[in-house]
């Protein structure tokens, strides 16, 4: 189908919002800093942590038990096509850190998932009298 310039001059607009948006979310998401708090410090507990850019947003519960993450739960996760991304909570379970790889073709919303992990744990140092 082709494209009339009447057309162009309506979709042009709408194109380059597009372009802006995808840039910025981009940028962004190239500016979360993802920092492994100090476990031997956090307190055991349920801790909410969340982290929200503006078309990605997620919030976690996360379990520490004996100075280990032993559950996270994804209790909200807004992400268009991000949802495989909610695998890398078993990364993290798994290797204890937040330095895991993000998953393959969601990297966008691993960051954010990553990110609101480490707001609920910097809650537990917090409140085990530790620093970050």
């Amino acid at each position: 189908m082709k494209l009339k310039g009447r057309q162009w001059v309506r979709l042009a607009p709408i194109m380059f919002i597009l372009t802006l948006s995808s840039c910025a979310l981009k940028n962004e998401l190239n500016q979360i800093e993802i920092v492994d708090p100090d476990l031997s410090k956090a307190a055991d507990g349920t801790w909410t942590g969340e982290w929200n850019t503006s078309l990605v947003k997620a919030q976690v519960s996360v379990n520490t038990t004996s100075h280990q993450i032993t559950k996270i739960d994804i209790l909200r996760h807004d992400c268009g096509r991000g949802k495989p991304a909610e695998a890398i909570v078993d990364r993290v379970i798994q290797a204890q850190s937040l330095q895991v790889d993000a998953v393959s073709g969601a990297t966008g919303s691993s960051k954010v998932i990553l990110r609101a992990i480490q707001d609920g744990l910097e809650k537990a140092v917090t409140a085990g009298k530790g620093t970050l």
